[in-house]
């Protein structure tokens, strides 16, 4: 008798997760496609504010294919899904990321398609690769285009083992804390009736799952100085793409360090400038800022030259809708940003106006419970005390920052010339 071959695992050290085996998954791991989210940043600009929040997409989707291997099987053994669709969920996991662009979020509102969508198109490319991994393309197609409601597995806001990933991973790289609990939470997620639930006996940890996550807002996703970088990366690439040195058609392949060598060697006169001052961490500084009234003290900031204006929840919402304060509408900000220059009475490209970043996200979700009696409850319904504490924590992140550099705050944030600004933002479409 001949001696059967063993195939060895392919690890990967993991700093969240451990020892991680991609040996049933490496024809996708070993793409090109695959391979450049190791030069695309989780976080975008926040490592200008935590140094050691360097880490990839590439981690992430290695860390979000563990974790759902492992829910997978789980599954397999409670009879909620086959073998056929756990292969399935898990190579979706290995890909829900892939059509990320340089920077990640950060850019995606300069792309003609968003991230799903391009993640989406590139998984069309590599079928071959993912069929030889003994994955059933077809159903990993529907995961991914969010047809067959077992994609949530992934992609569920509260529960998706995506998310739990970065919250664990994006905590530990910049307040040094994790969500208590989360690998027990893990374990007791179920699937059923087409959407996820949690076993009544981790309540608790959903709960600190919850909370977690607008921590994280607070300190880390939302942080003024994260938001303000962002916004400046955000008009270098816009000036690129106006110059013609890049198209939204390439931010989806190109790498973090592919798109600062272009910025580099730009001879665009403001990329020059903003690559500049984003290379040394000069950022603007916050000279007026617009938030909910119930969550601001109106005036000035001691010691500071900040004016703060505070609005009521109906403007706050107005506000957040208008057409010219959207990241998309990237000409739109500019040309609000010249006009308050010229208010000011300072220089062109003096002035950054920073709009809420994706507030939409820390929206308070349901999650349903599965009881022993075999019925789905609402933790909504039943603690819906803590609901209304986040979706109040989230209105207090609220805010709509004009910026300029540190030369000019006085000038700006002066009472007269700042209430005119305020005038302007608030008249805007």
């Amino acid at each position: 008798m001949g001696r059967k071959k063993i195939m060895a695992p392919k690890v990967i050290a993991d700093p969240v997760c451990g020892i991680i085996d991609v040996r049933p998954v490496l024809p996708m791991v070993e793409t090109k496609e695959f391979q450049a989210l190791g030069d695309k940043r989780q976080l975008g600009m926040s490592y200008l504010t935590f140094p050691s929040a360097t880490h990839t997409r590439k981690a992430h989707s290695l860390g979000a294919y563990h974790a759902t291997r492992m829910l997978a099987d789980r599954w397999v053994g409670f009879g909620l899904v086959s073998k056929r669709e756990a292969d399935a969920l898990a190579g979706y996991a290995l890909f829900h990321d892939i059509g990320h662009p340089a920077f990640s979020h950060v850019t995606e509102d300069l792309c003609e398609k968003d991230n799903d969508e391009s993640s989406l198109e590139i998984i069309k490319k590599l079928r071959k690769e993912i069929e030889a991994c003994g994955i059933d393309y077809s159903l990993l197609l529907k995961l991914a285009t969010h047809e067959n409601p077992l994609y949530l597995a992934v992609h569920d806001k509260n529960l998706g083992m995506e998310k739990l990933d970065y919250l664990e991973r994006d905590g530990l790289v910049t307040i040094l804390s994790r969500p208590a609990g989360v690998d027990y939470l893990r374990r007791h997620i179920y699937f059923v009736n087409g959407e996820l639930a949690i076993d009544e006996k981790v309540i608790d940890n959903a709960i600190e799952a919850q909370n977690f996550y607008m921590k994280m807002y607070k300190n880390v996703y939302l942080r003024k100085v994260s938001a303000i970088a962002q916004r400046m990366l955000q008009k270098v690439v816009h000036h690129l793409i106006l110059a013609r040195e890049i198209s939204a058609k390439d931010l989806p392949g190109l790498t973090d360090s592919e798109l600062l060598g272009i910025m580099r060697f730009s001879k665009d006169k403001t990329v020059n400038e903003l690559y500049g001052l984003l290379r040394h961490r000069e950022l603007f500084r916050e000279a007026i800022v617009i938030r909910p009234e119930n969550f601001s003290h109106t005036g000035s900031v001691p010691g500071k030259y900040v004016k703060t204006f505070g609005i009521s929840g109906g403007e706050m919402t107005r506000m957040m809708q208008s057409s010219s304060l959207q990241q998309k509408n990237q000409a739109g900000l500019e040309a609000l940003e010249n006009e308050i220059a010229r208010i000011a009475g300072t220089p062109q490209n003096s002035v950054l106006l920073v709009p809420i970043f994706n507030a939409h996200r820390f929206e308070a979700k349901d999650i349903k419970i599965y009881h022993e009696s075999g019925k789905l409850g609402s933790l909504k319904e039943q603690y819906p005390a803590h609901f209304k504490n986040m979706e109040e924590i989230a209105q207090t992140y609220l805010a709509l920052r004009i910026c300029t550099l540190e030369k000019y705050r006085k000038a700006l944030s002066s009472p007269k010339i700042a209430q005119k600004v305020f005038d302007l933002v608030m008249r805007a479409k």
